[in-house]
C-alpha cells in the first residue's frame, strides 16, 4: 500500500512494523517526509528493524555528516560550505552529498557564525549518536541475523578526537559476521526472491534487482562470496534485511513510499 493510500481507517495485517533503512534516514528529511511517515507509525504499536541497516545508514547518513563537518572546519563558514558543495562539487560524482546537504545544513542563526557554530553542533551530535539513532526509532531487541561486525562497531574515534565512519571493508578470509550461514538458513527464502525477480519482464528489472539475483545465484553455490563485502554484502543489502525481518515473523515491511507485507 503507498504513502497516498494509506487513511486512518486502514487495518494493518500485525500489529509490528519492520522498518527499512530508507525510513530511518527519511526521519532526517523536511516535514512532508516526517508527516507521512508519523502516518504509519500511529498504525503500530510496535516497530522493529534490522540490525544491518545502521551499515546502510553509515553509509548514507553519517559518511556525509562527517564530510560536512570537515568542510566546516575548513572552510570556517557555512555558507561558504554550502557554496562549495553547491557549486564547485561534481554533483554528478557526489549526489549524495549534495541531496544531503538539504537535509543536515540547516542555516539557523543570525549571521553566518552562529550558523556556521550551530550547524557543527549538530553535526557534532549526529556523529556521537551514530548508529544508535537507527535503535532510537525501534523496540528492542533489532532482528540480528547476521550479527554484522559493522553494525556493532559504528562510529569511531580516532587518535585526534575526530568521530569518523569507515564503511565496510569485510573479506572472506577474515570472517567477521555470519552472513554466509545466514544465507544457508534463510537458502529457501532468497531462492523465491531470486525466481520473483528472474519472472520479471526485462523492462521492469532495475539494476540493483539485477545485482540481487546475480549475487545469489553466486551465493547459492558458494555462501562465502557474500563475505567480501563490495561484491557480495553489499549488492544484496536491501534484500538482506528483508529477510531477517522473517526470522521476526514481522507481517509488514515498511519503505520510502511503500508498505509490504511478507
Amino acid at each position: 500500500m503507498s504513502f497516498e493510500e494509506l487513511t486512518e481507517n486502514h487495518r494493518p495485517p500485525s500489529a509490528e512494523l519492520f522498518l527499512d533503512t530508507s525510513i530511518h534516514c527519511s526521519k532526517l528529511k523536511g516535514p512532508l517526509f516526517l508527516q507521512r511517515i508519523d502516518s504509519v507509525f500511529r498504525l503500530f504499536p510496535w516497530k522493529s528493524t534490522s540490525t544491518y541497516t545502521k551499515v546502510e545508514f553509515g553509509n548514507v547518513v553519517l559518511a556525509q555528516a562527517e564530510y560536512y563537518l570537515r568542510k566546516l572546519n575548513e572552510f570556517g563558514s557555512l555558507a561558504k560550505t554550502k557554496d562549495f558543495i553547491g557549486n564547485v562539487l561534481q554533483h554528478k560524482l557526489h549526489p549524495l552529498k549534495v541531496t544531503w546537504s538539504f537535509n543536515l545544513l540547516d542555516q539557523y542563526g543570525e549571521g553566518d557564525e552562529e550558523r556556521t557554530e550551530r550547524a557543527r553542533l549538530y553535526l557534532q551530535r549526529m556523529m556521537k549518536l551514530g548508529v544508535d539513532f537507527v535503535e532510537k526509532l525501534c523496540d528492542r531487541p533489532l532482528a540480528d541475523g547476521t550479527e554484522c561486525y559493522w553494525a556493532a562497531r559504528g562510529v569511531h574515534k580516532r587518535h585526534d578526537g575526530r568521530l569518523v565512519w569507515q564503511a565496510p571493508v569485510c573479506k572472506r578470509d577474515r570472517k567477521r559476521c555470519r552472513l554466509d550461514e545466514f544465507f544457508v538458513d534463510n537458502r529457501d527464502v532468497f531462492v523465491r526472491i531470486k525466481h520473483a525477480i528472474d519472472a520479471l519482464p526485462e523492462c521492469e528489472k532495475s539494476s540493483q534487482l539485477q545485482a540481487f539475483s546475480e549475487v545469489i545465484a553466486q551465493a547459492l553455490e558458494d555462501p562465502g562470496v557474500l563475505l567480501d563485502y563490495r561484491s557480495g554484502c553489499k549488492r544484496l543489502a536491501d534484500a538482506i534485511i528483508a529477510v531477517d525481518s522473517q526470522g521476526r515473523r514481522i507481517k509488514t515491511l515498511h519503505w520510502q513510499g511503500r508498505l509490504g507485507g511478507s
